[in-house]
């Protein structure tokens, strides 16, 4: 374990890995907020409109 400063807080914690220099460092709480953050990035609507896309492509190219 490598001793770390968490990047987003601040927090003293350990990582399993030695970090890069450029590359932020995230504690447990701040990376489990950071992935749940990233995870809302696209709504269903977003993904309506890329799944007709698909099925255009899909249609226009004789997939089934």
């Amino acid at each position: 374990m490598t001793r770390v400063i968490c990047s987003s807080c601040g927090t003293r914690c350990e990582v399993p890995f030695k970090p890069t220099s450029s590359k932020p460092v995230y504690c447990s709480d701040c990376f489990v907020k950071k992935e749940k953050a990233s995870s809302d990035k696209f709504s269903d609507k977003d993904f309506d409109i890329i799944n007709e896309k698909l099925n255009k492509i899909m249609r226009a190219l004789d997939i089934k």
